[in-house]
């Protein structure tokens, strides 16, 4: 035993040193990853990290051939195909899914009143976004190899997109997304995703914020779907609160579609909360403030943009009074662009646009330009999706910036029930959100 240590020793001995952590350049602009506060570094208090994984300044590089292969002809082409997947049917998440699938459509149909590429019509490829884990994992194979997809738009399901990302690192296909608030998915820094939609890491930081400094409740209890999109959301809330002191007290889970949540809800209330975590849906949100409020529950509730949805209100009534929400888009704002948006798509769809169908068109159209700059070379065409790095997009959602892992991290809005309806404001701890000014209105009644 002495002996394999004492070669172990010389083994270690002649090791190359392993490079030292290197602080960025003062002179080079750091962006911390999602708008992180201090008090979610990790270990912040007791030292630096060896290498900080998410304090850079640049994509990581793509070295594959994907820009060296043949470029489409065009000429023998009947259309330019984008591929796109989203829950649309068979999928509780549809109500996300359709109006993103919409949001697409007029995006592509103004393409091609503009004439399209070079005179070749964009047609949209459809795919559903299976509700079963895995089962979506062929769609992009299919928007490759049958229908000749260049770029893909999608998805809602976080996992659904987690396998699409490690698909396209094998196809090489560029994918956008537009509709997942999974914060793992652009953590994985695979080089052909860009991700355009507020994400639950800053939607929980941003949430964390509020309820601890700014109304400095202690005592907190969360509520949650039995759901990745909830487990995951109430993650990243869990992580600020436990490193700013306040560790949620109390977590209790319901099985989506669930109607009594007494037993729960009991439960926090005997452990003498402060304010209540609802991470869900609408619909069983709607439902938990009502039987809060006649249970004599009478604490400030919270929760994540999934909330921000007229069925809340149509459900809870009056129950809803003063619930406070993190939210991606204010569909109160005045803005030439969101209005013209609005105008176009309730003329098209007969329907109000919600944040889905704002980022899907803003996505399509950040997907169209690309392709128009790069020509018919998916390599390329990400080569132009990397070009947004650091910088913004001014879209009808509102001004995205996209980080050097290409998430879009723009201010969180945040929306109280005020007189039955949502009033918008600037979440506190990012100042002007530009675009989202106090107001008052509701979506679907503004």
């Amino acid at each position: 035993m002495r002996r394999f240590i004492f070669i172990f020793a010389l083994f270690l001995m002649a090791m190359p040193a392993w490079p030292q952590y290197k602080e960025p350049d003062d002179d080079k602009p750091v962006q911390r990853y999602a708008n992180m506060p201090d008090e979610a570094v990790p270990y912040r208090r007791f030292t630096k990290p060896y290498y900080d994984w998410f304090v850079q300044t640049d994509t990581i590089a793509y070295n594959g051939a994907a820009q060296k292969r043949p470029d489409g002809d065009a000429s023998k082409l009947d259309d330019i195909a984008v591929g796109f997947m989203a829950p649309v049917e068979n999928n509780p998440e549809s109500i996300f899914g359709v109006p993103m699938l919409h949001g697409a459509q007029l995006a592509l149909e103004e393409a091609n009143t503009r004439g399209g590429y070079h005179g070749k019509p964009y047609a949209l490829k459809v795919h559903n976004e299976s509700a079963l884990w895995g089962a979506s994992s062929t769609e992009l194979v299919k928007m490759l190899f049958n229908e000749n997809c260049w770029a893909m738009l999608g998805c809602v399901d976080g996992q659904n997109c987690h396998i699409a990302l490690r698909v396209s690192l094998k196809l090489e296909v560029p994918i956008l997304n537009v509709g997942t608030t999974d914060p793992t998915v652009t953590e994985t820094r695979i080089q052909w995703l860009m991700h355009d939609f507020i994400d639950d890491r800053q939607q929980g930081y941003t949430l964390a914020d509020y309820v601890f400094k700014t109304l400095k409740l202690k005592r907190i209890g969360v509520i949650r779907t039995q759901t990745r999109y909830a487990r995951l959301g109430v993650a990243k809330f869990n992580d600020e609160a436990r490193r700013m002191g306040r560790q949620p007290i109390l977590e209790v889970k319901f099985e989506r579609g669930d109607k009594d949540f007494s037993r729960q809800l009991t439960m926090l209330k005997n452990a003498k909360i402060e304010g209540v975590i609802i991470w869900g849906e609408a619909a069983e949100a709607g439902l938990i403030l009502k039987q809060m409020r006649a249970m004599g529950m009478n604490q400030p509730v919270f929760g994540g943009s999934r909330l921000a949805y007229p069925q809340l209100l149509e459900v809870a009534g009056p129950a809803a009074e003063g619930t406070v929400v993190t939210t991606t888009l204010d569909p109160t704002r005045r803005d030439p662009k969101w209005l013209a948006f609005r105008d176009a798509y309730r003329k098209r769809f007969n329907e109000e646009p919600i944040d889905y169908s704002a980022y899907a068109y803003d996505g399509m159209n950040i997907l169209v330009a690309a392709i128009e700059k790069a020509g018919l070379n998916r390599g390329r065409i990400m080569d132009a999706l990397r070009d947004y790095q650091m910088k913004s997009y001014d879209g009808v959602a509102g001004k995205a910036l996209f980080d050097h892992t290409l998430n879009n991290i723009s201010p969180v809005t945040m929306a109280r029930v005020k007189d039955g309806r949502f009033e918008y404001w600037p979440a506190p701890r990012q100042g002007g959100h530009e675009g989202a000014q106090s107001t008052s209105g509701g979506r679907g009644g503004q």
